[in-house]
C-alpha cells in the first residue's frame, strides 16, 4: 500500500503539517524578526554551509498560497517526500515528509541526466572536448559498429545531448525500458549503443534515450582520464560544497543516465548555479554561453515546449531537470527562482 507521509514545513525549525494553520503566522513573524536583516541583492549572495532564508512574503510570495499547497498535498495524499524554494537567494520554504529530513539523500533518477550535460560543457570550457559537433565514433576509434553504416558518423556529441540519435534505443516509457533492459545485459555499454540499428538521420527527431545519456559518461571518462563521478567531485560538487553525494557506476564508467544520490538543498545548489550563468562564489564553473546553449530549447518534444541539452524547456527562462518518481529541479530567471 502506499505510504501516507505527513509533509512539514519549515524555516530552520521544522513543524509538522498538522500545525501549519495554527503556526503560519507565528512562523512567518519569526521569520521576519530573525531572518530579515540586510537583504544583499541575490547577485552577491552564495550559499556557504547554510542558505539563507526569509519569509515569503518579505520576498514577494504569498504564505497563505504556499499553505493551499500543503493542504492539498494532505488532501490528497500525494506523497512527496520535500519541497524547497529559493526566490533572490532566500529560502522561502524547506519541507519534509516526517519519514525524510535535510540530511536524507535521494536518487535523482533522471535529473542526472541535466548534470552531465553541466559536465560536458565544464570539459568543453577546459578543453578536453573540442565541441558538440565531434563525431561520438570519433571519439572512440577503437570500437567499430558490428554492421557497417556510414551514416553513424554523423551522430554527434550534440545529438546525443538533445537526445536525437536516430538509434533505436527503445529504451524510455514508451517501450518499457526495453532496450534499457537489453543494455543492462551488456559488459560495453558503449559497444552496445553504437551496434544499435540508425532508423533515421541524427538531429531529425527527439527520441528518449537513456543509453545516449550513458554514452556522455562514457566520453567523459574517454577524454579526461577521470570518471564522471570524479570529474564532478573535481569541477562541480567541490566548488559548489556539495559533499554528501553518491554516484554509481558499472564496469568502470559512471552512469550518466541516472543513480546519482544527492541531498535536496544540494540539488537546489546545481539549480542556483545555473539561475546565475554557470558562477559560484563569482568564479565561472560553467561558462555562460553554454548554460544558455543548453537550456533553451534545440529541439521539438511532445511533452513540454522542447529539449536542451538533458534539460526540459518550459518557456524562455524556465528549464528543468526531471527524474522518474516526481524528482524536479526547477529554474524559473525569470522569477529569480
Amino acid at each position: 500500500m502506499p505510504r501516507k507521509q505527513k509533509p512539514m514545513y519549515s524555516g530552520r525549525t521544522i513543524f509538522s503539517f498538522e500545525k501549519i494553520s495554527v503556526y503560519l503566522q507565528w512562523l512567518i513573524l519569526v521569520w521576519i524578526l530573525f531572518f530579515q536583516a540586510a537583504q544583499l541583492p541575490a547577485s552577491q549572495y552564495w550559499p556557504q554551509a547554510q542558505w539563507r532564508t526569509a519569509s515569503p512574503e518579505s520576498q514577494g510570495m504569498s504564505s497563505r498560497v504556499l499553505a493551499e499547497l500543503f493542504h492539498a498535498v494532505e488532501k490528497d495524499e500525494y506523497e512527496i517526500d520535500s519541497v524547497i524554494i529559493v526566490r533572490n537567494g532566500y529560502v522561502v520554504l524547506e519541507s519534509y515528509s516526517q519519514l525524510q529530513g535535510p540530511h536524507f539523500r535521494h536518487q535523482t533518477h533522471s535529473c542526472t541526466k541535466s548534470i552531465v550535460s553541466a559536465l560536458v560543457g565544464i570539459a568543453i570550457d577546459e578543453g578536453y572536448i573540442e565541441s558538440v559537433d565531434q563525431s561520438v565514433l570519433d571519439l572512440f576509434p577503437e570500437k567499430f559498429p558490428r554492421i557497417k553504416n556510414s551514416d553513424k558518423e554523423k551522430i554527434t556529441l550534440r545529438h546525443l545531448l538533445m537526445m536525437a540519435t536516430g538509434l533505436a534505443c527503445e529504451d524510455s516509457v514508451r517501450y518499457d525500458f526495453k532496450g534499457l533492459k537489453s543494455m543492462w545485459q551488456s559488459d560495453d555499454w558503449v559497444q552496445y549503443m553504437i551496434d544499435l540499428p540508425l532508423i533515421e538521420t541524427p538531429g531529425t527527431r527527439f527520441e528518449y534515450c537513456n543509453g545516449a545519456s550513458a554514452l556522455l559518461t562514457a566520453i567523459i571518462q574517454k577524454t579526461t582520464g577521470m570518471s564522471g563521478f570524479e570529474f564532478a567531485r573535481r569541477h562541480l560538487f567541490n566548488p559548489l560544497k556539495i559533499e554528501d553525494v553518491h554516484w554509481k557506476s558499472n564496469h568502470g564508467i559512471t552512469i550518466g543516465y541516472s543513480d546519482l544520490t544527492m541531498r535536496p538543498l544540494d540539488m537546489a545548489r546545481f539549480g542556483y548555479l545555473f539561475l546565475h550563468d554557470g558562477r559560484w562564489n563569482n568564479h565561472e564553473i560553467i561558462s555562460d554561453e553554454w548554460v544558455k546553449e543548453s537550456t533553451q530549447k534545440q529541439i521539438s518534444t511532445t511533452q513540454t515546449d522542447g529539449y536542451g541539452y538533458q534539460w526540459w524547456v518550459m518557456a524562455p527562462d524556465r528549464y528543468g531537470a526531471r527524474g522518474a518518481h516526481g524528482q524536479r529541479i526547477f529554474v524559473l530567471k525569470d522569477k529569480d527562482m
